[in-house]
């Protein structure tokens, strides 16, 4: 019976450890159907085997079995730990670092949970076990047969396992339950986070490793806990125990709260950047339309003027042909005037209008050709609001690219789009130094600023717009060059 009590308190441990890690990572391709089942028939078979082995334990306590310091205890947890990650490293994919992280926050948990219910579940059945004895002692419950109080003892003792075991499990589920409550994934966070995170679990750990140190001793034949030599310690070890606990959860909840108000920062500074951005759209086009109005009114002057050269030509022609040259000086004072006022770009529409003349003023000043065939998608229903963050962005990471390229000369821009039935593809290439982009350990784009955590939401806010339209955002660079493509759907399709 008390083999199959011990399969079961591993059988619930690895439940406990994949629910756990049950979105916080992801199971290896090839594991995704059968993972679960294999890990947890494996956890099962190496916790087992490590609580029962024979061999071990002539290793650990000699040839008589015997624990002489409960402090041995320490070697068999790390054994445990080193199982649950070498489990968790092979079925997962993932940081190392976050696999790290999870081990220790589980046998932590684990930890705390039953040390935070031994001391109090040992006192009461303690207290139970006495008075049972004593009322037999005092023939209150005759017990005649001594193999059925023998029995009836075993029994006992098998229901204070279980009841001890269901106790750990409430205490731990609810502990995880909560955990996962507050951090659901550990898809985004960054190497500064998880240590911090760390940090608690790293504590609770630290005192399970004192108490297991202190939690018994052997004087001769006689074993001597620390609950007989401090009667105090039946509430203290419980109380740091769940202390422990407590300030692991806090410390997720607090971290998810920091999250959110850089989150909150963040969309603050984006609101910003766009308001800024929208601003600078409508005063160039009060500029480009003040040209336009300046151009109008002037016309007829010019007009006058040019009918005034004509009529002095045709009256006498000059054999240096001053009155000619001086038309023709005219006519391309017109036509640079007339420049100014002509934009290069041309989307379909005002808003993209001025983003990609805005954006390629700033190229050829840094010397960078920007060649478009870029159409405004007005058919299909995406803001001009939202393509204005996607060319803003985009076009900004793209000049930034280009001027990280040391040693060429003819630096590129090319912006593309295309219909292909309800979906719409945008494409910018440019060319860019391979060397210094950085990917994340999930091979997600990274900011090389140093201010990573205010640059890094133009990506974000680009992945937003892509969310919103169900659409999908994908980057990969071949020959030093950035290619970044965008598919949105038609918005009539999204409801």
């Amino acid at each position: 019976m008390i083999y199959w009590l011990d399969i079961l308190a591993y059988g619930i441990r690895a439940v406990l450890l994949l629910y756990l890690c049950d979105g916080m990572i992801v199971f290896k391709e090839k594991y995704t159907k059968q993972g679960k089942y294999i890990f947890f028939l494996l956890f099962v078979i190496w916790g087992y085997w490590l609580a029962n082995s024979a061999w071990l334990g002539k290793i650990l306590y000699g040839e008589d079995g015997n624990f002489e310091r409960s402090g041995i205890s320490i070697v068999k947890l790390i054994l445990m730990m080193a199982v649950c990650f070498f489990l968790i490293d092979l079925f997962y994919s993932g940081n190392t670092l976050i696999k790290a992280y999870l081990v220790l926050l589980y046998n932590t948990i684990a930890e705390l949970a039953k040390f935070g219910i031994h001391g109090l579940w040992s006192l009461i059945a303690g207290a139970l076990y006495d008075q049972l004895i004593n009322q037999v002692l005092k023939e209150e419950i005759p017990f005649g047969d001594i193999d059925k109080f023998n029995h009836f003892l075993q029994v006992y003792q098998y229901v204070w396992q279980i009841v001890l075991m269901l106790l750990f499990t409430v205490i731990a589920l609810l502990t995880i339950h909560v955990i996962r409550k507050y951090r659901q994934s550990m898809h985004e966070i960054s190497r500064q986070g998880i240590l911090f995170l760390m940090l608690s679990p790293a504590v609770g750990m630290a005192f399970s490793f004192v108490l297991r140190c202190i939690f018994f001793t052997r004087i001769g034949a006689q074993i001597e806990y620390i609950y007989d030599k401090h009667v105090g310690m039946y509430a203290i070890v419980p109380l740091m125990a769940f202390l422990c606990l407590l300030s692991i959860v806090y410390s997720v909840k607090i971290y998810e709260q920091l999250m959110s108000a850089q989150e909150e920062k963040s969309s603050l500074l984006f609101y910003k950047q766009q308001l800024s951005d929208m601003t600078e759209h409508v005063q160039e086009m009060e500029r480009l339309y003040d040209s336009i109005r300046g151009m109008r009114h002037d016309m007829n002057n010019y007009i006058a003027d040019m009918e005034q050269l004509l009529s002095a030509g045709s009256q006498y022609t000059n054999s240096d042909g001053e009155v000619g040259a001086e038309a023709e000086k005219y006519l391309n004072h017109m036509k640079d005037a007339l420049d100014v006022m002509t934009l290069k770009y041309s989307t379909g529409n005002p808003v993209t209008d001025v983003i990609m003349n805005r954006k390629g003023q700033e190229c050829e000043k840094g010397g960078i050709c920007l060649a478009s065939d870029f159409i405004f998608p007005e058919q299909i229903g995406i803001e001009a609001f939202d393509m204005g963050i996607l060319l803003n962005n985009a076009l900004d990471n793209a000049i930034e690219g280009c001027r990280k390229c040391i040693g060429k000369n003819a630096l590129e821009i090319r912006v593309r789009s295309y219909r292909k039935g309800r979906m719409f593809f945008l494409r910018i290439e440019n060319d860019c130094n391979g060397q210094s982009v950085i990917y994340t350990n999930e091979n997600i784009l990274q900011t090389t600023k140093e201010d990573d955590w205010m640059h890094g939401i133009g990506l974000k806010n680009m992945r937003s717009v892509v969310e919103r339209y169900y659409g999908t955002m994908s980057y990969e660079i071949r020959d030093n060059v950035f290619y970044l493509t965008i598919m949105l759907q038609e918005k009539g399709i999204l409801g």
